[in-house]
């Protein structure tokens, strides 16, 4: 059309030239967002009488792309020129009107005048439905994005959907850089609207739609596209897939920290979106300390205040913090989350629902019952009458008051109401998200109490399913911290599970339960000790330098946990040590064989006995269980009862065992109390070979030392091998024969930082004395494994046992040897127990569980060599153990450590399974240096001339070392021939 003009009206031909040229001019300056240069241009062309009146609408959609560039008083005028120039040509009810009437709505908005900003709205839509004449089409499509913007943030969902996919359709085909500018402003909006009412898979697929064309309009960097990755992370966080919202904002931020004054707004988005991931995916710390960042940005911004984004902000951290049981912070939070809302929207408004949800459960938590369910009414009232009875948004609160009637016990009523809140939930969000984990036990446990076991027992099922399929998707993507603490923080509904099982009694409901256990135990570490070894085996330079920089990150951690560094250089330590691990990639060796295969795997006359504690849960005790399958038999479970007073019982027997000098029938006594609980109810014979999956305050129990008469269950036939889970029964490659390596009896180094930190702890006592049984049993088993005929025996002892010496001895060795001191970072000793021992701190919390995985993963226990003078577990991760079929650790309490859910036991022998070790025999408390020596004598003997496997070798040990007690008329105390199990593979 306006070729038409130009050929027929030969006097406008110049004026519209100029307006051409001028919009051409600064439409190329759009995408690279240079509109400073852009400014210029029109306010040039503005004091130009010949172009002036051509330049007003290029003036003012300009203003309308770059507010900021622009002062009130700069726009104000050029805006009321350009409508009393529509209104002459066209009238008071033209349709070019609407977008000036969408711009004063937005400066409205801004300055919090909602009722100033709809009457403006109110005249956009009029003047786009009724007025006469022609609009452009990208100002059309400015103002239906601002009807889209606005309504939206005041709950209008559904409206405002439809107006930005109308605006999107306007240019559908964008010939301008206006136009597509103004497509990728309407792009974002439906994008964003999309997935306020819940249909995720078409605001991911627009967002995605937005970001490919900002990217072919103006790079990978300008405002278009980052607008629009938002868009795509909100829409990936109400999906789940927190790790690509990392991915994605991990980068923006950099590019934002890296400029001299960032834009608020962008720094508050960007923070808020990477906080939400990083809380999802583990580090709840981080995540904190990112929202505070972009809160503290977002109440510079008038928009995202206007908006209602700061309120939001404020409310995920007062969530966050609540969490965190940083109550006073999160009582802040949220009560100025819900104020903000309530002032700008109205206390009816759909933007207070989220907020009076979370005050509903903060009340529930606080036992604050009927408080929570008027809270949670009011929510769904809203949602009812702003969005609709069915609306997902509705859902939380309906979940809310669910747990409202669990609390007055009704049952039935709570199962009612958590089917309608899980169909709207999972039909907005699909049924695998990690939230619905939490609401699908909960329906459980409604259900169980309202006699319906079936259906609690599927619901349970469903959730543990889940919940491995969450870890084996996520994990192998996070770093190793935020992987266990991914894992820690997914809802498991084990406690109903098994209740349930131990109940029924059948074979099908054992197997199926045992099934899920057994897949999800240990996943996360099997999943990291997959990706190291993956990462070991680097092949390009590119692979090679990723596992270097980890090393690296690690070796400095280590050197900083033995230096006793303040808790913030660790935290940041730490966090370089997951970065790298991102870093060293994903292996596709993260499979593991089904529970069936693992139990056909097992020799013939095995027995398998595994061990599951429920997480600790309100108002509910944990309890202890154990799965027992046996050859020919169907497999079972067995309720053991409280797992606390077990606990205590294991506790027991314990501190007594570990005393060479307690009372003979005292220790008898809680020996057989200890078994009676753990060991009788099994129904098993005392022969045969048990192996055994601990949890609890099993982890330090060694079963052939418990009492049987007047002997002990070793001596009835009881030959019991550890496994960290069930999945080392699994076949195992075999390597070839390698070398042995011995190393041991070191002379310590008595500068070292660490080694001085412990002298402090222990002032009273030269805790690291010469050890000369250490010396006599490297002596004695380097003659043994020559006398066997294995090639390439090597010892470091002396100065020579260093751990720069043994990183370049590894290489080759099928077995290694530790004969010296263990010792844990930070614990006390007990000098009446040190002496003659191999190793000090041995009052630790080793059965304590950790409170969270940087908890797990700094009580850092170590070996003690010549030169540096410690090795520690975060130093023997690194190290390329692949070849490694047994390392055997004849130091004290090398088998202990803190406990982290169903990941098990930290500390040393955690660390030789992550550097590729398959068998690690360790000591369960501060064995004797002589009785020690002899006993690896005899277990060397087996092994490496009987050519015995790890069971019978560390049976004919231990069996060895009591006869010769008896013969030479010594106690036959189990502290000197039971300090010792193996784990990992037996064979």
């Amino acid at each position: 059309m306006r070729r038409v003009v130009w050929f027929f009206v030969g006097l406008s031909f110049a004026a519209a030239a100029s307006a051409a040229d001028i919009a051409g001019r600064v439409g190329v300056l759009l995408a690279p967002e240079k509109y400073a240069d852009a400014k210029a241009i029109v306010v040039a062309a503005l004091a130009d009488p010949r172009t002036h009146d051509a330049a007003l609408p290029v003036a003012f959609n300009l203003v309308v792309e770059s507010a900021r560039d622009f002062g009130e008083d700069e726009w104000t005028p050029w805006v009321a020129e350009l409508e009393r120039v529509r209104v002459a040509k066209g009238g008071d009810d033209a349709r070019s009107l609407a977008p000036i009437a969408a711009w004063r709505a937005e400066v409205a908005w801004r300055k919090q005048d909602a009722d100033g900003a709809n009457a403006q709205l109110a005249r956009v839509r009029t003047l786009l439905d009724a007025g006469r004449g022609a609009i452009d089409p990208a100002e059309r499509a400015y103002a239906l994005s601002v009807l889209a913007q606005i309504g939206g943030m005041q709950g209008g969902y559904a409206q405002a959907q439809a107006a930005a996919k109308t605006a999107v359709d306007t240019l559908a085909a964008p010939r301008t850089p206006l136009e597509r500018a103004r497509r990728l402003r309407a792009l974002y909006f439906y994008a964003l609207f999309q997935d306020r009412q819940g249909e995720y898979a078409g605001a991911l697929a627009t967002a995605r739609t937005g970001i490919a064309e900002a990217e072919a309009f103006g790079g990978s960097t300008n405002g278009y596209r980052r607008r629009l990755v938002g868009a795509l992370t909100e829409s990936l966080i109400s999906i789940g897939e927190f790790a690509q919202v990392r991915d994605l904002m991990r980068p923006e931020l950099e590019r934002l920290r890296a400029q001299p004054q960032p834009s608020p707004r962008e720094m508050a988005m960007t923070l808020g979106h990477l906080a939400e991931a990083q809380r999802q995916l583990g580090d709840r710390e981080g995540a904190l300390a990112l929202y505070r960042e972009s809160a503290q940005n977002a109440a510079k911004d008038p928009g995202l205040v206007a908006s209602g984004s700061y309120a939001a902000i404020v409310g995920n951290l007062g969530a966050l913090a609540y969490d965190l049981r940083r109550y006073d912070e999160a009582d802040a939070a949220m009560a100025q989350n819900l104020a903000l809302l309530e002032e700008k929207f109205g206390p009816d408004s759909a933007r207070v629902v989220p907020p009076l949800t979370n005050a509903g459960e903060v009340a529930l938590e606080r036992g604050l019952v009927d408080d929570a369910d008027a809270r949670f009414r009011r929510a769904l009232a809203i949602v009812a009458t702003q969005l609709g009875p069915e609306h997902p948004d509705g859902a939380p609160a309906l979940r809310g008051l669910a747990r409202v009637a669990l609390a007055r016990g009704d049952a039935a009523g709570a199962r009612k109401l958590l089917d309608g809140a899980l169909a709207q939930r999972s039909a907005s969000i699909g049924e695998n998200h990690p939230e619905l984990l939490t609401w699908r036990c909960e329906r459980a446990r409604a259900a169980l109490a309202a006699g319906d076991p079936d259906a609690a027992f599927a619901d349970a099922l469903v959730v543990e399913a889940t919940r491995t399929r969450l870890v084996a998707t996520v994990a192998p993507v996070l770093g190793e911290t935020q992987a266990l603490e991914f894992k820690r923080g997914l809802a498991t509904c084990a406690a109903p599970l098994l209740a349930i099982a131990a109940q029924r009694n059948d074979a099908a409901t054992t197997a199926a339960a045992w099934r899920e256990i057994a897949a999800a135990r240990g996943l996360a570490t099997h999943i990291g000790a997959a990706r190291l070894a993956a990462a070991r085996q680097a092949a390009t330079a590119e692979q090679k330098a990723s596992w270097d920089a980890w090393s690296r990150a690690a070796q400095d951690y280590a050197k900083a946990l033995r230096e006793g560094a303040p808790a913030q250089v660790l935290d940041a330590l730490r966090a370089s040590v997951d970065a790298a691990v991102e870093k060293l990639g994903t292996s596709a060796g993260t499979t593991r064989p089904p529970l069936a295969a693992l139990l056909a795997a097992m020799p013939d006359g095995g027995r398998l006995v595994a061990y599951v504690a429920t997480p600790p849960a309100p108002n509910e005790k944990s309890k202890l269980y154990a799965f027992v399958a046996a050859a020919g038999a169907a497999p079972r479970l067995v309720d053991l009862g409280d797992e606390a007073a077990l606990d205590a019982l294991a506790q027991r027997w314990q501190g007594l065992v570990v005393d060479a000098h307690s009372d003979a029938a005292a220790l008898r006594e809680a020996g057989a109390a200890l078994r009676r609980r753990v060991f009788d109810p099994l129904s098993l014979a005392p022969s045969g070979r048990t192996f055994v999956v601990a949890d609890g305050g099993l982890h330090r129990l060694n079963f052939a030392a418990l009492p049987d008469g007047d002997g002990y269950l070793i001596e009835r036939g009881l030959r019991m091998h550890t496994l960290e889970t069930e999945h080392d029964l699994a076949p195992a490659r075999s390597p070839d024969a390698g070398s042995v390596l011995l190393v041991g009896a070191p002379r310590f180094a008595r500068e070292t930082p660490a080694l001085a930190r412990l002298r402090g702890a222990c002032p009273e006592l030269d805790a690291l004395a010469p050890l000369p049984g250490a010396a006599r049993e490297i002596a004695a088993l380097s003659r043994l494994a020559r006398d066997a005929g294995r090639g390439g025996v090597k010892t470091l002892t002396g100065d020579a046992a260093t751990s720069a010496a043994l990183r370049d001895s590894i290489a080759g060795a099928d077995t290694i040897h530790f004969a010296t001191h263990a010792l844990e970072l930070g614990a006390g000793c007990v000098p009446a127990l040190a002496q003659g021992r191999r190793g000090v701190g041995v009052r630790r919390a080793d059965t304590d569980r950790a409170a969270d995985a940087k908890t797990a993963l700094a009580s850092e226990a170590g070996l003690v060599l010549a030169g540096d003078g410690l090795l520690t577990s975060a130093q023997v991760a690194t190290m390329p153990l692949d070849r490694a079929r047994w390392v055997v650790l004849s130091a004290c309490d090398t088998g202990l450590g803190r406990r982290l859910g169903d990941e098990g036991v930290f500390g040393l022998r955690r660390a030789f399974r992550l550097a590729g070790a398959r068998t690690v025999v360790m000591s369960l408390w501060p064995v004797d240096d002589a009785a020690t020596a002899g006993w690896m004598e005899a277990l060397y003997t087996s092994r490496f001339m009987d050519k015995a496997d790890t069971v019978d070798a560390m049976a004919a040990a231990s069996l060895a070392t009591l006869a010769a007690r008896r013969e030479r008329g010594e106690t036959a105390h189990p502290f000197y021939w039971a300090g010792f199990v193996a784990s990992g593979d037996w064979r």
